[in-house]
């Protein structure tokens, strides 16, 4: 028994000092791919070679001249498309490894990089070596889409929040009842809010028959355009609940049963 705490706690200790580490690496790799970008778009390519891992193996017998020639042909797409005065916004980063027919380099990291001028958007996918810190790799994506209006996003975030507060609310409700084997009304209440109607920044209204929202029915993001949208679960738990307790369809604890019936004694007495 003894064996298995200590493995079960070095587990946990592994995780999270993994986790730290790769939140740490995130955070260095952000920084690394704005000075690189920044670093091309004013032509500085020397600079921009010094943030690439050019002792990696893939990179040996690179000419630097010819890379030079590819920065600056990447530096005249990015240009074409969004110009050169852009904002930046990191994404995320994605730990990868060599799986299935489409391996990836191991021990590396891929970096989403969200640029964007006073109209339009992109993104950018960048490489990292782990190993070095430093770049492997870098492509502009085929996105170049307008930069959303969120006004309606936040309105429907209103639609969403009151659907969380409907939740809270009746969790309130049961907390302070009688009601025998809260448990259930609880596990209702979190679990049964399908299905999602949501709306995304970028896509505008969706619809999702099956998908359930956990999370006391709602659920947010705001990690770049493409990635921000609310949604919510149609709260079928909270209102069954509800349904049930206006209608006095609970049976009652035995505690609340015994009152009932002492209180009716002294009526007749």
């Amino acid at each position: 028994m003894r064996k298995l705490k200590l493995s079960i706690l070095l587990l946990v200790l592994t995780i999270l000092f993994a986790g730290c580490t790769f939140l740490g690496n995130s955070l260095e790799y952000k920084d690394t791919a704005k000075n690189f970008v920044g670093a091309v778009l004013k032509e500085n390519y020397d600079k921009a070679v010094s943030l690439m891992a050019m002792e990696h193996e893939t990179a040996k017998g690179t000419d630097i001249q010819n890379l030079k020639s590819g920065l600056s042909s990447l530096r005249e797409l990015v240009v074409n498309n969004f110009g050169q005065e852009l904002e930046y916004t990191f994404i995320k980063t994605v730990k990868t490894f060599t799986s299935g027919e489409n391996k990836q380099l191991p021990n590396t990291t891929i970096l989403y990089l969200q640029l964007e001028n006073e109209k339009e958007f992109g993104y950018f996918q960048i490489l990292f070596d782990d190993q070095s810190g430093k770049i492997l790799n870098i492509q502009l994506q085929e996105v170049k889409q307008p930069i959303p209006n969120l006004t309606t996003f936040w309105i429907f975030g209103l639609l969403a929040l009151s659907v969380f507060a409907f939740n809270i609310y009746m969790i309130i409700k049961v907390r302070k009842s009688n009601l025998r084997k809260k448990w259930q009304k609880y596990l209702a209440i979190i679990l049964l809010n399908v299905p999602t109607i949501g709306w995304s920044a970028v896509g505008g209204l969706f619809f999702k028959l099956l998908n359930f929202q956990i999370m006391l029915g709602i659920s947010f993001s705001m990690v770049g355009y493409l990635n921000t949208a609310w949604a919510f679960g149609i709260p079928l738990g909270s209102l069954y609940v509800f349904w049930k307790l206006k209608n006095g369809l609970y049976e009652t604890s035995e505690e609340e049963t015994e009152a009932v019936e002492y209180n009716t004694g002294e009526s007749f007495s």
